[in-house]
Formats: C-alpha cells, structure tokens, sequence
C-alpha cells in the first residue's frame, strides 16, 4: 500500500510539473520579445500556483514520506480544495474565454482537468488515512485570501486584474463584490465537502 501510494503521488507530481512546464514554455514562445518576463508571469495565477502546490505536496509525500505527519497530513485538506477550484472555475467561467492550442492547450488540460482529477481521486482513494475538522477550514483559507488581496493591489497598480471577472473596472463593483463572494463560498464549500469525504462511517 506504502509503494503504491509513493508511485501514485510521483505520478501526479509527474504530471502536474509536465504541465506547468508546457504552460511556461508556450507562454515563453507565444511571446518572443519578452519571452523570460512573460514566463515569470503565469506565476501570478493561480492555476499555476494550485499546481505548484500539488507538486509540492506530493513531492515530499514522494520523497520525505512527510505524509506521515499527522499536521502535514492536514494540510493536504488545502491542497484538494485549491485544486477543485481550479477545475471547477476554468471549467464553468475561464475555459471559453482562451483560444489554446498546441503546447498550451496540452499543458492546460494537465493543469485545470488532469491533475484536479486525479488528486481528488487520491484524496477518495486513501480517504481512510485523512482526518480533517471544521477548524482546519480557517487554515486552509488564509491563502486564498492572500492571494486575493495580491490580485487587487496588483489590479489596483497595473490596471490587470488577471482575472476578466475580477475587473472592478469593467464588471462594476457589485459583479466583482459577487464573485469574490461566490468564489470564497466555493472554497468553503468544497472545504466541508472534502472533511465530509474524509469522516469516519459510524457503524451499528
């Protein structure tokens, strides 16, 4: 069990680093007078943050058995539901606004389909060894709520706001009030969902 766990957690950060690289790359090449500056700037979203965090994790599942603590173990909580929302915003708000093909529309589907898939399929496969609790739930949010005030100062200071539905600019204050709410509704959502996953079944 030990091994395939290790082999499953290399094969998703296999994956999600195959998939990041092609979305660096084709930004890199789509962009040939500034193709370094442009690279760096996939950083600063977050499907490129979710899956770095993936590759991370399951890293040092991989490598350090780090899993075997029970705080780290926790943190895997977060790293679900930042991936989940990554499929779930690309897949219902994102994915027709972008015309990919090639080397980005391959390193995309790894990273907003591919990787989300499979590591809520990890998460239902070894749920058994997961114990989370509503109080994780103020842990896991923290980042998410970093990174959304990153993106309105750097809104706010470079008139990008990385996201079209996050444009104050052009979507008016009360659209941009209701996404923020309904994406930090999603990530509390699917926060009680991934404890419910993870609960004991009581027996009679």
């Amino acid at each position: 069990m030990i091994k395939l766990k290790k082999k499953t957690a290399l094969l998703i950060l296999s994956i999600g680093t195959i998939g990041v690289l092609a979305t660096i790359i084709s930004v890199a090449l789509d962009n040939p007078d500034t193709p370094l500056g442009s690279a760096l700037g996939t950083f600063k979203y977050f499907t490129i943050l979710s899956n770095l965090i993936v590759i991370v994790y399951f890293w040092l599942v991989f490598s350090l058995n780090m899993d075997r603590f029970p705080i780290f173990k926790t943190l895997f909580g977060a790293v679900v539901v930042y991936i989940t929302v990554t499929f779930l915003v690309y897949a219902v708000m994102l994915e027709g606004t972008f015309d990919l093909s090639g080397l980005g529309r391959f390193g995309s589907i790894l990273c907003h389909y591919v990787v989300p898939i499979m590591t809520i399929g990890f998460l239902i496969y070894y749920r058994d060894e997961y114990s989370f609790h509503n109080k994780d739930i103020l842990k896991w949010i923290a980042f998410p709520i970093v990174y959304f005030v990153f993106l309105v100062l750097f809104g706010v200071f470079t008139g990008d706001y990385i996201y079209p539905f996050f444009d104050i600019n052009e979507v008016g204050f009360l659209a941009f009030l209701i996404a923020f709410l309904g994406i930090m509704g999603l990530f509390i959502l699917l926060s009680f969902l991934v404890i419910l996953i993870t609960r004991p079944i009581k027996k009679n």
